[in-house]
């Protein structure tokens, strides 16, 4: 055998490796699971043919799966400071939510506008950085080196300021696991820790607070956590989507009581988890009159061969595929106007599962009669939200809102 020929064995064997099942002989049998799924309350079910009563059958079912209802406390927001940039105001908040949990939020405020602007909810990624929150998408005169250099690579420029500069009213808040709101791993007793994290708090205990090593090391243990975060979430009857769309909604409930926002004219945006989310919440909150999701929109059944160990615990809704796939759920924004960015690179999905959630929303949207309403984008880019990107996506807003 010549060399050439070697190199086109090995190559033939690498691509084989890559593309065979993670779970290997487990893998046929789950995807037969996955193929029996009949999904009768996507809207392409030929039985579906009124929108609005499909809508009112599949987001009832959605709030159902997502198992996660409380009780809310009365609405209210504490201002806990307030910031002056150029062109715009930020007010950090404190949302109140329910008897265990408040919402820390900035809210950006234009000072160059008058009158009743749109608002926009804007979700920051996840992207294994539990220690940021609404920093993702939101500088301050503060942030370390690590932060800025993130920040460059994933967005290039802060969506939630570009949002502001252009006229809206823009409201951040940490997501559950994120930010304020992250687990507070350093404040763990390694001794009282269960055993498989015991050398982890060690190191971590041995670190200066606050460097990057520092940083480092607080998100790898938090990624490892996630799991036993997750199996509690759902050991209580609860879901880990069903507690971040929870806080999504109460964001609208308290973006559409400022005196500032038209509440008539309110967006969502996202990257990654943030794309998620985005999508979760303009399924489930008629109030969402357009929103564009980056960098989180695929087929479920694309996933299973070899991509699902690319993903956070926090995107999955129990039972959610026997009656519905993602574009189906994203489809429950009609008529509100949606866009999809996918990137072409994202190695999170294959491209054949984006290329075909695009495609089913395209087809959703047009059995609506609605199909200019959707926008399916592709981008020759990582998994990302470049200033490309958010151009397109503002011009978005700039149109529907």
């Amino acid at each position: 055998m010549n060399r050439r020929q070697l190199l086109a064995t090995a190559f033939t064997a690498a691509a084989a490796a890559q593309t065979r099942p993670d779970l290997g002989e487990f893998h046929p049998y789950l995807e037969e699971i996955s193929a029996s799924q009949k999904r009768e309350l996507s809207f392409l079910d030929p039985r579906w043919r009124n929108l609005e009563l499909w809508k009112k059958a599949a987001r009832t079912e959605f709030q159902r799966l997502l198992r996660y209802d409380p009780e809310p406390l009365p609405l209210a927001a504490k201002v806990e400071s307030i910031e002056e940039r150029a062109g715009f105001r930020i007010e950090r908040l404190t949302i109140s939510a329910t008897t265990r949990h408040s919402i820390p939020a900035r809210i950006l405020i234009p000072t160059t506008a008058a009158g009743k602007r749109p608002g926009i909810i804007a979700i920051h990624c996840h992207s294994g950085r539990y220690v940021w929150g609404h920093e993702k998408i939101l500088t301050s005169p503060a942030d370390p080196a690590d932060l800025r250099e993130f920040r460059q690579q994933v967005y290039g420029n802060p969506p939630a300021e570009e949002l502001a500069k252009r006229g809206y009213v823009v409201l951040v808040i940490d997501g559950f696991y994120f930010g304020e709101r992250r687990l507070k791993v350093e404040e763990m007793n390694p001794a009282e820790a269960p055993p498989v994290f015991r050398d982890r708090l060690r190191e971590l205990a041995g670190i200066e607070r606050a460097t990057p090593a520092w940083r480092t090391a607080v998100n790898r243990l938090c990624s490892e956590f996630e799991q036993l975060t997750a199996k509690t979430i759902l050991s209580t009857g609860a879901t880990w989507p069903g507690l971040l769309n929870w806080d999504d909604r109460r964001s609208v409930d308290y973006l559409t009581t400022r005196p500032e926002v038209d509440p008539k004219r309110i967006g969502c945006i996202g990257l990654s988890i943030g794309g998620l989310r985005t999508a979760y919440l303009a399924a489930a909150d008629p109030r969402i009159k357009a929103a564009c999701v980056t960098g989180w929109m695929t087929v479920f059944h694309s996933q299973l061969r070899n991509h699902l160990r690319n993903h956070t615990w926090m995107v999955y809704v129990p039972g959610q595929y026997t009656s519905f796939d993602l574009p189906d759920l994203a489809a429950l924004h009609a008529p509100g106007a949606l866009m999809v960015q996918q990137c072409k690179r994202d190695a999170l999905f294959p491209l054949s599962g984006m290329e075909e959630s695009v495609d089913k929303l395209d087809k959703c949207y047009g059995k609506a009669g609605m199909r200019e309403r959707f926008s399916g984008k592709f981008y020759d880019v990582p998994h990302s939200f470049q200033p490309e990107m958010q151009a397109d996506a503002f011009a978005w807003f700039r149109k529907w809102l």
